[in-house]
């Protein structure tokens, strides 16, 4: 009788050949083996460290050798599925500690964004996996990497998780004109709590590099999958002017009662240069709590009057807290409405002072400015405005009309 054991052998060499012949991925399982040693010891930095960027960057380069497969938009999927068999079989099984994914692997996702050719990586680290992207474009004949989104800096690290990928694209005559716009958006996300930190970057692309225009975050409050949604285009009214890039995210209110509000972040970016334009806020009371919130550097150019500059100050803290005074109230002015609001005291009690009065001018559609403020109600001011609710319509509203989908 034939001995079981000598078929056994080659049959286990079979199923382990792909990571043995292949040295870079051999080089990649040695790596994800040294984080996964780790495990234990819920390293520094969720894991963050120099072997984490080789583990990043080992995966990103092999993928690279694969990228000659894909000729045609449509393959991107059966590669996609022949790249991540083949990682199966270097990934390291995290521990049954669930919270620690430390040496594995997750899945890789390949997708045409605007000619560009996107990679989304995720490398395990403790509570989660932290993603990259990776924008490929063929020239001559071959698949070159132009543009990337890590984060490797461990002294100050968030780990990445990608929410979505936004690319604008201007064409003249079916051909690329000016260079690639890129936005993405996501979250730092961790073991527990809704509240992580959102964040919304923003690249130049073209034939002498990337640049990064945005890096910004804020505190996030995730809802849900839409917590911070975004679109980045050419205003249509001047196809070649400026870029146009909104963002908007669900970010805690100053009022603990109120818990969270929507932010919106607009810019117009003309080459390198990027300015923050209206709207800044979809009601009069989130227009409040963002002028408070944010530096006199921005308050000033929504502020009428450079005297609201000392109120900034007396109001303005590294934790702006309180309550807002009833609701808010239409003046017989039509353009203005009053916002009360009752800033927290100093010491434990955190109890809510003298109230504040602000005076709000609203143009349309979504145009706010600081009218004034005074310890006192104003006295025209005394009409409930109940038609607030509108204003969470204003991202879609403000994004979508006069847009045109051309490219």
């Amino acid at each position: 009788m034939m001995d079981m054991r000598f078929i056994w052998i080659p049959l286990v060499l079979l199923c382990s050949a792909p990571a043995q012949t292949d040295p870079r991925l051999e080089a990649l399982h040695t790596t994800l083996q040294s984080l996964h040693d780790q495990a234990g010891t819920y390293a520094l930095n969720r894991g963050g460290g120099p072997n984490l960027t080789l583990a990043k960057h080992q995966l990103r380069d092999w993928i690279d050798t694969q990228l000659g497969l894909l000729e045609k938009q449509g393959d991107e999927s059966s590669i996609a599925d022949k790249i991540n068999k083949a990682l199966e079989a270097v990934s390291v099984a995290p521990p049954k500690d669930d919270e620690n994914s430390l040496g594995s692997l997750g899945q890789v996702d390949l997708a045409w964004e605007s000619g560009f050719l996107m990679v989304t990586t995720r490398v395990g680290i403790v509570c989660q996996q932290d993603e990259s992207a990776y924008g490929y474009k063929r020239i001559d004949g071959r698949w070159q990497r132009v543009w990337e989104s890590e984060q490797n800096d461990y002294r100050h690290y968030t780990p990445q998780q990608i929410s979505s990928v936004h690319l604008w694209q201007s064409y003249e005559g079916g051909k690329e004109t000016g260079p690639t716009y890129i936005l993405t958006l996501g979250n730092d996300w961790g073991c527990v709590s809704a509240w992580h930190p959102v964040y919304y970057r923003i690249w130049r692309v073209d034939s002498s590099g990337s640049k990064i225009l945005v890096d910004q975050s804020g505190g996030g409050y995730l809802r849900g999958e839409s917590y911070i949604v975004g679109s980045i285009v050419n205003s249509p009214m001047h196809f070649s002017g400026p870029v146009d890039a909104v963002i908007e995210f669900t970010q805690a209110s100053i009022d603990p009662v109120v818990h969270n509000r929507e932010a919106i972040r607009h810019f117009l970016i003309k080459g390198d240069r990027v300015s923050r334009v209206e709207p800044v806020a979809l009601s009069p009371r989130d227009f409040v709590d963002e002028w408070l919130t944010s530096p006199w550097t921005e308050s000033r150019r929504w502020s009428q009057s450079s005297d609201l500059r000392q109120w900034h100050q007396r109001l303005h803290s590294e934790g702006v807290g309180g309550e807002f005074v009833g609701t808010t109230l239409h003046c017989q002015t039509p353009d203005l409405w009053q916002v009360g609001f009752g800033p927290y005291g100093s010491g434990a009690s955190a109890q809510p002072t003298v109230p504040v009065y602000f005076l709000i001018r609203w143009m349309p559609p979504y145009r706010f400015s600081l009218a004034d403020i005074s310890d006192q109600p104003w006295p025209r001011c005394t009409q409930p405005d109940n038609a607030l609710f509108h204003a969470r319509l204003a991202l879609v509203a403000f994004a979508l009309s006069s847009r045109s989908p051309t490219r």
